[in-house]
């Protein structure tokens, strides 16, 4: 049998990159697990959306800097 069932992922608002892409998964039947994956690969949420480490950095000052988005 086949059956079909919802899955969770974070994908990066800047390039698109999954959370799970070098996870071998695809994705997560539970979505606080999926932040959790997304949580331990350095992903971080900025006005509700997030972005992986290459999308963002930290200023002099410790100010978060979004890098300017690229089309995905």
């Amino acid at each position: 049998m086949i059956k079909e069932f919802k899955c969770f992922t974070i994908v990066c608002d800047g390039c698109g990159k999954d959370s799970n892409e070098d996870s071998g998964y695809s994705g997560w039947d539970d979505l606080g697990y999926a932040t959790d994956v997304a949580d331990e690969a350095d992903y971080i949420v900025k006005d509700d959306k997030h972005y992986c480490p290459n999308c963002y950095e930290y200023d002099d000052e410790d100010e978060l800097i979004i890098k300017q988005k690229k089309h995905i």
